[in-house]
């Protein structure tokens, strides 16, 4: 697979923005507005959210967007895949940006991340992936430089460049992780086959989770005279980010040890400052160990309940 040729497709041309929506809101269908300025084509996939959103998809359809609905709740690769499935039988496009629901790309943003592709190309380094060098004003990890070149390491999927050169050298995503590091593994795979991620000059707002008031025995913690705030997850992610973590690096740790180990070290960090200064804390300690529990044995897919 990874010995296929790089060269796009003859004739291919501009970008693709692919969105994955769930249960989405009605700020869907201006997202969806201002990403069809900058983008030749979107595609939003239904993610097999329910009944209840057929006024929200109607509007992304009558917008121009191509809808995808999906029976069931699949998960974000499954759904990504159905996404890039759709969008190259119905164009030729030689970039896919994948991007979240709740995502507002800024104007310019894809030019950005297109004129980094080329700049890349013209120092002799074939991008894997294009990545925003910072998301809500977080600074993306880095992965070093090549030919001057600053690269990348585990960004995150939504506001995402992905040539169609990569998804045809190695394949589409690990839908069999359901939810969270999905876009990891895909790093990974890439990076394995050669492609790095290149940085762009570019940056949008994305929700990084949740911020609740810290707490400590049931009393506010105050920092610089001010309430302390924590980011959380929801409790159920921390099953599959931890299961996923540990399905991730056992596949990869054997090639990027370090990276793996760092990344497997920010996740237990996070949960200790969590479970330290969050509520919930039982919950989330238990959905934690389950998921690495699962990880372990390698179980994929849906949570299983049982």
């Amino acid at each position: 697979m990874t010995g296929k040729s790089l060269v796009p497709a003859t004739g291919a041309t501009g970008v693709t923005g692919v969105v994955t929506a769930f249960r989405p809101t009605a700020a869907l269908v201006n997202n969806v507005i201002s990403l069809k300025d900058q983008v030749e084509a979107v595609v939003v996939v239904d993610d097999g959210g329910g009944p209840g959103y057929e006024s929200i998809f109607a509007a992304v359809a009558a917008a121009g967007a191509d809808v995808v609905r999906l029976p069931e709740n699949v998960g974000i690769g499954a759904a990504l895949n159905a996404g890039v499935r759709t969008a190259r039988e119905r164009g030729n496009p030689e970039y896919i940006l994948t991007v979240d629901q709740d995502s507002h790309l800024p104007a310019g943003y894809v030019q950005a991340l297109r004129d980094a592709a080329a700049q890349a190309r013209a120092v002799g380094v074939e991008p894997g992936l294009i990545s925003p060098a910072r998301i809500h004003g977080n600074p993306v990890l880095r992965a070093g430089t090549r030919n001057g070149l600053a690269l990348g390491r585990e960004p995150i999927q939504s506001g995402l460049l992905i040539p169609v050169s990569t998804l045809e050298a190695i394949g589409g995503f690990w839908e069999e992780l359901f939810i969270d590091l999905v876009d990891t593994e895909y790093y990974y795979r890439a990076l394995h086959a050669g492609l790095p991620t290149v940085l762009a000059a570019a940056e949008f707002d994305h929700s990084l989770g949740t911020m609740v008031d810290a707490r400590v025995l049931g009393r506010p913690v105050a920092a610089g005279g001010r309430p302390l705030q924590v980011r959380t997850a929801a409790t159920w992610r921390y099953y599959y980010i931890f299961r996923n973590r540990v399905l991730t690096g056992r596949r990869y740790a054997g090639r990027y040890p370090g990276w793996v180990a760092g990344g497997m070290w920010a996740d237990l960090r996070h949960l200790l400052i969590v479970t330290l200064l969050a509520p919930g804390r039982s919950a989330r300690l238990t959905s934690a160990l389950r998921g690495a529990v699962d990880g372990l044995r390698g179980r994929t897919g849906r949570r299983h309940t049982v």
